[in-house]
């Protein structure tokens, strides 16, 4: 279910043909968005906006469909327009350009800290509407409005305290045999005023902060009591934990999570501890102790995001890692990419070389699917599968994918 109210949202499209923004137009208000303006260029559509933030209350865009090629202001200035101005809606980009163009354009959008939910193909189509809202549903709520001020850290740690973090978990699954094979745990804030948080709202207020270990811990706990009721339930399913950097430096960590998993009465092999490559560069001497002490009580150690650092093939030969998250950046245009094929093959050959299991991640079409599967990775993880879901939601998604499932 959606965590806010589409009939409330205003949707700004920008793209210079005519005829596509007048029939997206049409089917987002079909679609029951609330508002849905458009500008035939990126002067206009910066004006729309400034023009909203005068007026002042609570009128705002949520989300903006913006194309990249316009004969006047293209896209990608009015990206650093956006950024100058301090958009906190979310974007999504709405071109017919080539991988490659596309690929650049993300990474723009993404080094100017805007809300990114990806490339909308052209021309809209309803299943494209609904996967635009699940990453809506999957961010959280839409940011807050200018005016307001961002949640501090000191709120963090008090909404840790009065037990605010929630854990969805999003299923990963076996690419060769379409069984579920485990989940990840992504943390959110159930904030009383600001909504659903997605973990990007608030997870950078924890790094290298006071609030880094209690909400780790927090994690952690709800994590482990998912863990143990699938185990309950029969459920032979791995659970995935995001290490942050903080953790890294915590040298009584391995013996603390250690205790936390035995106490739950789960083996240390049901738990996967996720790592992100570039994180590892911070305090080193510190992270191979934790992550080498982790291996040897028996978790597996997964780096993430693969491919996205600067010295991975450094970090593969000097940490016991036993699962590659390939990135999610090389994974979606693979398929039509030669590029980011050539990326995701050989990264799979490398963590086959190496005995690696290899994880997909950003799975979210049938093409993509079908990509992953040929190049022969392992397990697969995205919205084709499924949208990070209520803990209690997943015995009716794990009885929905056994009958629909690849």
């Amino acid at each position: 279910m959606p965590v806010f109210d589409i009939a409330k949202l205003q949707v700004l499209v920008v793209d210079d043909l005519k005829t596509v923004r007048e029939m997206t137009r049409a089917m987002l208000l079909d679609r029951g968005f609330g508002r849905v303006e458009i500008c035939d260029d990126g002067a206009p559509a910066l004006a729309f906006l400034d023009a909203l933030a005068a007026a002042g209350g609570d009128d705002r865009c949520d989300l903006i469909l913006l194309d990249l090629n316009m004969p006047g202001m293209d896209g990608i200035e009015v990206l650093r327009h956006l950024a100058d101005r301090n958009f906190t809606g979310h974007v999504a980009l709405f071109s017919a350009e080539s991988a490659r163009v596309l690929r650049t354009a993300e990474a723009l959008a993404r080094a100017h800290n805007l809300n990114l939910l990806g490339v909308v193909p052209k021309p809209l189509t309803a299943a494209v509407i609904d996967t635009l809202l699940d990453r809506l549903n999957a961010s959280g709520a839409p940011a807050p409005a200018p005016q307001d001020a961002p949640p501090s850290e000191m709120e963090l740690l008090d909404g840790i305290r009065r037990g605010q973090i929630e854990v969805m978990v999003q299923p990963k699954v076996s690419l060769a045999t379409g069984r579920p094979v485990g989940a990840e745990a992504l943390a959110r804030w159930r904030h009383p005023e600001r909504g659903l948080l997605g973990a990007g709202q608030f997870v950078p207020l924890a790094e290298n902060g006071a609030a880094a270990e209690p909400l780790f811990d927090a994690t952690l706990a709800a994590a482990l009591r998912i863990a143990t009721q699938w185990r309950q339930d029969h459920h032979d399913l791995q659970m995935a934990i995001n290490l942050s950097t903080a953790n890294l430096s915590r040298l009584d960590l391995p013996q603390r999570i250690a205790m936390a998993v035995a106490e739950a009465g789960l083996a240390p092999d049901a738990i996967v501890l996720e790592v992100t490559e570039s994180r590892l560069i911070h305090d080193l001497a510190a992270a191979l102790e934790v992550l080498t002490r982790l291996r040897l009580k028996g978790f597996r150690l997964a780096i993430d995001d693969f491919g996205t650092g600067y010295s991975s093939l450094e970090q593969l030969q000097r940490i016991p890692f036993e699962e590659m998250k390939i990135d999610r950046r090389f994974v979606g245009p693979a398929a039509h990419d030669p590029a980011a094929r050539a990326i995701v093959s050989s990264s799979i050959g490398l963590a086959r070389k190496l005995g690696m299991t290899t994880v997909a991640e950003g799975i979210e079409t049938r093409a993509a699917w079908d990509c992953a599967a040929g190049l022969g990775c392992d397990v697969a993880q995205g919205y084709f599968i499924a949208e990070p879901l209520p803990p209690a939601d997943l015995g009716a998604w794990l009885a929905g994918w056994s009958r629909r499932q690849p």
